[in-house]
C-alpha cells in the first residue's frame, strides 16, 4: 500500500469534510482535485524521484501539496517557517532540490535565501490545470518502498539528520493506529502539531482512510488555553493527538476551572514524558475518556508502542511506554548486544514495518543506527537503535528511563540527567526543567521555570536522590528556550551556563 492508494480510497467520502482551518474547509473530493493539480505542476517542474522542499505555515492546502508531490512520484521535505534562516539555508544547500513550494507569508523570506531553483507558491500549485494522464503515468511508477518524505530532526548546531520514510511505512502506521483505537468516520481530530512535524502525519493521513475530519488548530491558541478549550468545544473536537507539553500547559494555566470540555473522548500524547500530576488532572476533567501514552522517534514513523491509561487509579509515578503496535517488535539490548533481562536497563531497539529507510545522504549514520538484529543470524531483519534507555517490566510493559547521550560520569557515578529532570518537574510550583552538565567543573546545573525556590527544589530532590545527583546550581528562568519543534533547547542552556559545546 502507498499514499496514493489512500488518496484514491478517500473518494468514498468525497462530499464529507476532510480538513478545516480558520473559516475554510475542504471536502475529500476537493483534496483529491487539488492534489492532482499540485502533481501536474510538479510534473512540469521536476523529474521523478526528486526531493521537493516545502516551507509553509499551517495551511489547509498543505496536505494536498504533500499528496500531489507523492502522486508525481517525488518526495517532500517539509521545513518549519520557525527555523532560523541559517538553518534553512544549510538544509536547502544539503538537499539540493530544484523546487521550493511555500505559502504567501513565507515567499519573500525564501526569495532572500540562496537558491537557484524554482520557487512556487502554494496558490500556483493548487490553481494548475490538471493533467491526469501525465500524473497517472508517473503514479504507475510508484513502488511502496519509495520515499514519501524526508523529515529533519531537531538540532541546535550543524545540519540535522534527515529521516527518509517510505510510502509503505506511513500507510501501515496510520492504518494500524486507526484500527487499534477504533477511529470512526464521525471523529473530529484537533490538530496541535505543525504539519511539517512527524506527529502531524496522523492528523493528515488518518482522515483519508476513515473519512473523519481534522481541524488544524492555530499555534497561538496554545498560549491562551481558555480560548483553546473554547475552540475545542466550538469545533466539537472528539480526539486529540498532542505532544505532552501541550497537555501540561493547559494544567499550568489551570484552564479546567474556566472551561469544561464537552466532546473530547480520546486523548493521545507523545513526544516526552507527561508528568503524572498533569495526567491526573486531565483524568479528573475527563473521567470517561481514553488516555493513551505513545512512544516513538521519527525514525520509526511517529510511534511504535502505546500504553492505555487505567482511569480507575491515581498515578504516583510516570507512565510506562507500553507495548508494541501490531507488526512491530521492541527489544531491549545490553551494551554487548545481548537481550536484557526483565528489569535490566538497556537500549530500546525497534523492528518492523515502521522503520525508516535511513538518513538522507548519510550512509555512515544509517549503518550505525539501522543494523541487522544481532539476535537473528537466520535471515535479514533490520533493527533501529533508538538511543533511548529503558527496561521491560514484570507487567510486560516497556519503561523509558532516559537517553544514552544524556548520561554523564559524575563523581565516579553514572548519572542519567533525565532522572533528575523527571523528579524535579514533579516538585510543586515547577513548570518545566532541564539539566546540563559542566564536565570541566563537575557541576550539574538545573534550569527551571516556575515560582519554586532553589532551596525548595533541592530539599525536594534530597528526599529521593543521592547527594551526588543533587544539582549544585539551580537557575530560574521565566521560560526555557525552545527549538522550533517545541522541545527544550539544551544547547542554548549550555551556552547560558558558559559550557563549551
Amino acid at each position: 500500500m502507498n499514499i496514493t492508494n489512500i488518496l484514491e480510497n478517500s473518494l468514498k467520502f468525497k462530499d464529507r469534510t476532510a480538513y478545516k482551518f480558520h473559516d475554510k474547509s475542504l471536502s475529500f473530493g476537493q483534496v483529491y482535485d487539488y492534489s492532482y493539480a499540485v502533481a501536474t505542476k510538479i510534473c512540469k517542474e521536476s523529474e521523478e524521484n526528486k526531493p521537493i522542499i516545502i516551507i509553509s505555515n499551517k495551511n489547509i492546502f498543505v496536505p494536498s501539496v504533500y499528496l500531489g508531490i507523492a502522486l508525481a512520484n517525488c518526495y517532500y521535505v517539509p521545513l518549519s517557517t520557525e527555523m532560523p534562516n541559517t538553518k534553512l539555508q544549510q538544509i536547502i544547500d544539503f538537499v539540493q532540490s530544484e523546487v521550493i513550494i511555500c505559502d504567501d507569508e513565507s515567499i519573500d523570506n525564501v526569495k532572500s535565501l540562496q537558491f537557484s531553483g524554482k520557487i512556487l507558491s502554494i496558490n500556483d500549485c493548487i490553481s494548475q490545470k490538471k493533467d491526469e494522464e501525465e500524473v497517472n503515468r508517473r503514479k504507475e511508477n510508484i513502488v511502496d518502498s519509495n520515499p514519501l518524505y524526508v523529515i529533519f530532526t531537531s538540532g541546535s548546531t550543524g545540519v540535522p539528520k534527515g529521516v527518509v520514510t517510505s510510502h509503505y511505512s506511513v500507510a501501515d502506521y496510520v492504518q494500524t493506529f486507526a484500527d487499534t483505537f477504533d477511529i470512526g468516520q464521525d471523529e473530529i481530530f484537533g490538530n496541535q502539531a505543525p504539519l511539517d512535524y512527524i506527529a502531524g502525519i496522523r492528523d493528515i493521513y488518518i482522515p483519508l482512510i476513515k473519512g473523519c475530519c481534522s481541524v488544524f488548530l492555530q499555534k497561538n491558541l496554545f498560549s491562551t488555553p481558555k480560548l483553546l478549550f473554547e475552540t475545542l468545544n466550538n469545533e466539537k473536537i472528539t480526539t486529540i493527538c498532542w505532544v505532552s507539553p501541550a497537555l501540561a500547559l493547559c494544567c499550568q494555566f489551570d484552564v479546567f476551572k474556566e472551561v469544561k470540555l464537552k466532546y473530547v473522548k480520546k486523548v493521545f500524547f507523545t513526544g516526552s514524558v507527561l508528568d503524572y500530576k498533569y495526567l491526573n488532572m486531565w483524568k479528573d476533567e475527563l473521567p470517561n475518556a481514553l488516555f493513551v501514552n505513545h512512544y516513538g522517534p521519527t525514525e520509526i514513523t511517529a510511534s511504535c508502542s502505546y500504553y492505555i491509561v487505567d482511569n480507575s487509579k491515581k498515578y504516583d509515578k510516570n507512565l510506562p511506554i507500553g507495548k508494541a503496535f501490531k507488526n512491530r517488535k521492541i527489544i531491549v539490548l545490553t551494551k554487548d548486544n545481548k537481550l536484557a533481562k526483565i528489569g535490566e536497563v538497556g537500549q530500546i531497539c525497534v523492528i518492523g514495518n515502521c522503520l525508516a529507510l535511513g538518513y538522507f545522504k548519510n550512509e555512515s549514520k544509517t549503518s550505525e543506527c539501522f543494523i541487522q538484529n544481532p539476535l537473528n543470524d537466520l535471515y535479514r531483519e533490520m533493527l533501529y537503535k533508538t538511543g533511548d534507555l529503558g527496561y521491560l517490566g514484570e507487567d510486560g510493559n516497556l519503561y523509558f528511563t532516559g537517553r544514552i547521550d544524556n548520561q554523564i560520569k559524575h563523581m565516579g557515578h553514572r548519572v542519567e540527567l533525565g532522572d533528575i529532570e523527571n523528579l524535579a518537574v514533579t516538585c510543586e510550583n515547577v513548570k518545566e526543567c532541564c539539566c546540563v552538565y559542566d564536565s570541566k567543573k563537575s557541576v550539574i546545573i538545573l534550569f527551571y521555570s516556575g515560582v519554586a525556590t532553589a532551596g525548595e527544589i533541592s530539599k525536594f530532590l534530597r528526599k529521593s536522590l543521592p547527594s551526588f545527583m543533587i544539582p549544585r546550581k539551580l537557575i530560574n528562568l521565566e521560560s526555557l528556550p525552545k527549538l522550533y519543534n517545541g522541545k527544550i533547547d539544551s544547547l542554548s542552556l549550555k551556552r547560558q551556563a558558559g559550557i563549551e559545546a
